[in-house]
């Protein structure tokens, strides 16, 4: 990289005009920013300050459904999201916090025309120390008795699989990263990343207030794209706008349904700590897409309402008299292959990406919050890959492949 010499004057001269400065700041206050915040600040690196346009959580995060599972086709992800879940299970015990870690089990639901796929993927998660197993149709039967399943049908069970309240896992990180040294700054965005040629300066906030950092970390989800391209910087992130339905069951349901990733049907679903029960669709193609994530249309539309609860009776038939409590639009930043763009900024020394998680961001913050922390500060990023989910593999023609038709089960 080309380097730039300043005399002490001008760089003096530089350095005066900054309001405020930092080591690294982090834009964005969802749980790939907070994670990364608390894991920088454990590190001890010096000043971190995440700063957050809203809320904390107010973008994609808070509206997550923040399944935590380890069904993976890459052995970076498997280890990625073990390092997650684990790391999630044991929050409360460490940093005295409660995030509603609920561990009820995933079913993945597929049939015999799938099996090669879902016998490989098993394989690959038990040899990880996944605990995992391939049930048929008739252990499928005997496992959830009120479900409906074919006679070629097949599942992947996974008992580990688990899931957290959103809001309170990323205000829950918020929280121990402020406690290990952060400081967290809501209701101040970042409208502008500053830089001297090729490297990062530091940031420029909407209240015209300029912060000096030599390490910038963009975490801002569906903005983040708005970030790069402030810089001239093109990278395929696109925002889209899934829709979720919301099931209460009838009354006479009393056990609260294992989580699924109906592939047969295009679902997923979740039990809620409400009784609720969520559901989705798993792929996100024909998702609208949104140009401005600070307008979007955050209602349900019946169709979908109409869709989620015939997917979800045509597997749990007594979920037909189940009360709709409607649902919300959310947000996925996604990428051409489903995966995330994580790592340095070739084009800027000191600017760092972790966005297009495509539904994956509650699986693997906590393991990119590691994995940024060892890149920033050159230690082992472990179980992160630089490679893996390089910022740039897409132009190298590197995208990441999985065996599925639903690109978002990794």
């Amino acid at each position: 990289m080309e380097k730039h010499y300043f005399t002490a004057l001008t760089l003096q001269m530089r350095l005066s005009a900054m309001d405020e400065t930092a080591d690294i700041i982090i834009i964005g206050g969802g749980v790939m920013g907070t994670s990364t915040a608390l894991h920088l600040a454990e590190q001890g690196v010096g000043e971190v300050l995440l700063l957050e346009k809203s809320s904390l959580g107010a973008g994609s995060s808070g509206k997550s459904g923040a399944i935590l599972r380890q069904h993976y086709s890459h052995e970076v992800s498997v280890r990625m999201a073990r390092t997650s879940l684990q790391f999630y299970e044991n929050f409360q015990a460490r940093y005295d916090r409660e995030i509603g870690f609920c561990q009820p089990g995933m079913l993945f639901i597929a049939n015999e025309a799938q099996r090669e796929a879902l016998e490989r993927n098993v394989e690959l998660q038990r040899s990880l120390g996944v605990d995992t197993q391939i049930l048929d149709a008739a252990a499928l039967r005997a496992a959830e008795p009120h479900a409906r399943f074919a006679d070629d049908a097949l599942g992947a069970w996974e008992p580990e699989a688990a899931y957290v309240n959103p809001v309170k896992t990323v205000h829950g990180l918020a929280a121990a990263a402020q406690e290990a040294g952060a400081t967290i700054r809501t209701g101040i965005g970042a409208a502008e990343v500053l830089r001297d040629g090729g490297a990062v300066r530091g940031v420029r906030t909407d209240g015209d207030t300029k912060i000096r950092a030599d390490v910038v970390v963009n975490t801002a989800g569906p903005w983040a794209g708005q970030i790069l391209d402030q810089l001239g910087l093109d990278y395929p992130l696109q925002v889209v706008r899934p829709e979720q339905a919301f099931f209460e069951p009838p009354a006479d349901v009393e056990e609260r349904p294992t989580m699924y990733a109906d592939l047969l049907n295009g679902v997923y679903w979740k039990p809620e700590q409400s009784d609720w029960v969520r559901v989705g669709k798993l792929a996100f193609d024909d998702d609208e897409e949104v140009t401005n994530p600070d307008h979007y249309d955050e209602g349900v539309s019946n169709d979908f309402v109409s869709f989620a609860h015939s997917a979800l009776t045509d597997r749990l038939p007594a979920f037909e008299h189940a009360v709709s409590w409607g649902g919300c639009g959310a947000l996925y930043t996604v990428t051409p292959d489903s995966h995330p763009l994580v790592g340095a900024v070739p084009e800027v020394e000191g600017l760092y990406l972790a966005s297009g998680f495509s539904g994956h961001g509650f699986k693997l913050a906590p393991a990119v919050g590691r994995g940024l922390t060892g890149l920033i500060t050159e230690t082992d990023p472990a179980p992160f890959d630089p490679d893996f989910l390089a910022v740039d593999r897409l132009r190298h023609d590197r995208p990441v492949t999985v065996p599925y038709s639903y690109s978002i089960l990794g």
